[in-house]
């Protein structure tokens, strides 16, 4: 179903079992990005306490099973494949149902959901088939999918290699093992913290949903992105998240556009008498002369992290940093499907009555 100016129908939905599969994807992006470009709300201690209460056997084994390549042709990361298995899970979306949906499941369609078959970039670039016969370990399929999706990832190809060398049954039960045990010595002991957050602001979203274009409502929902609209994608649902926080987490499941956004402050802490994280991110980014210029630039019109680079005559990686930090500040929109960046001027307009709103609050 289709919005009438082409827009596909947003919808909301909240499960602990997207957040559980979000803290998966946080932790291995954390051990993968050497320079932290992206730093977390839930700060290093989080992480910290992982290494320290995680058992080695459970670290260990998840990261045997992380498949992680970044390219210009593809994105793969093998737990953001796994929202489109809680996407499939029945409802309540919780915890028990992701597991007794995971136990139901034949191992090859294990294997498909691990390795990238439901997701829409990856069908562009390979054949369905090809991508069918790879995770089944034929060969020359196998040797294909390498070159269409990941030609210079010869670390992500041994280890698919691995993988699909597995038998079957022995790769199942290992998943179920390794994801119980990060449920109970990880998840499980901030499930009664997030569960809250997460009703909040759902229920916020459908109250902001009433009363907003399906556009803007994806707008200030995801906190400044900006939905190009995709050939066959039939439906977006947006999921809110606590531990993403501040970023967005996109993935395309079959037909269907999965974002993860990050909850709002007021979702997070009714307590008045601490800043906003809005507020505190806003002016951190403030806070740097080449912030502020990049603005400046940004108020002529929309532009490339290339072009903003070349404006700058800095690296990419380095831009990508300083866009960031502007982007969860909510003064910058990015366009998903071609990644041009603009100014948000109705941001910069309410940061007084932001600052003025923490101030003069007596509670």
């Amino acid at each position: 179903m289709l919005h009438k100016r082409g827009m596909p129908v947003i919808e909301l939905e909240a499960g602990l079992a997207y957040e559980f599969i979000q803290s998966l994807i946080i932790y291995h992006e954390h051990q993968w990005h050497e320079k932290k470009d992206y730093e977390y709300e839930i700060g290093e201690s989080w992480f910290e306490n992982i290494q320290a209460t995680c058992s080695q056997d459970v670290l260990e084994g998840l990261a045997d099973l992380t498949v992680q390549s970044y390219s210009a042709r593809c994105w793969l990361h093998s737990w953001s494949h796994l929202l489109g298995m809680v996407y499939d899970s029945p409802a309540p979306k919780d915890i028990p149902a992701l597991f007794s949906y995971l136990e139901s499941l034949e191992p090859l369609e294990i294997r498909l959901y691990w390795l990238g078959y439901y997701q829409r970039q990856m069908r562009k670039i390979t054949p369905l088939d090809v991508i069918l016969r790879a995770v089944e370990g034929d060969e020359e399929a196998l040797e294909q999918f390498f070159k269409t999706a990941l030609p210079d990832s010869p670390f992500a190809q041994e280890r698919i290699r691995r993988l699909v060398a597995l038998d079957g049954e022995a790769m199942k039960s290992t998943v179920i093992r390794l994801l119980g045990g990060w449920y109970e010595q990880v998840f499980r002991a901030q499930e009664e913290q997030i569960r809250p957050i997460l009703e909040r602001d759902i229920e916020a979203k459908r109250k902001l949903q009433a009363t907003h274009t399906p556009e803007k409502f994806m707008e200030l929902a995801t906190n400044g992105l900006v939905y190009g609209r995709e050939a066959g994608v039939r439906k977006i649902v947006l999921i809110p998240s606590f531990l993403g926080r501040p970023w967005n987490e996109p993935s395309t499941h079959q037909d269907v556009k999965l974002i993860i956004y990050p909850v709002a402050d007021e979702s997070v802490t009714p307590d008045r008498t601490v800043p906003p994280a809005q507020l505190v991110r806003l002016y951190q980014a403030l806070g740097d002369e080449r912030r502020l210029r990049i603005l400046k630039l940004l108020k002529k019109r929309s532009y490339s992290l290339q072009e903003i680079a070349d404006e700058f005559g800095v690296a990419k990686s380095t831009m990508h940093h300083h866009l960031g930090l502007l982007r969860t500040a909510g003064l910058v929109r990015i366009r998903d499907d071609e990644k041009q960046y603009s100014l948000r001027p109705e941001r910069l307009s309410n940061i007084s009555a932001l600052l003025e709103g923490f101030l003069n609050n007596s509670e």
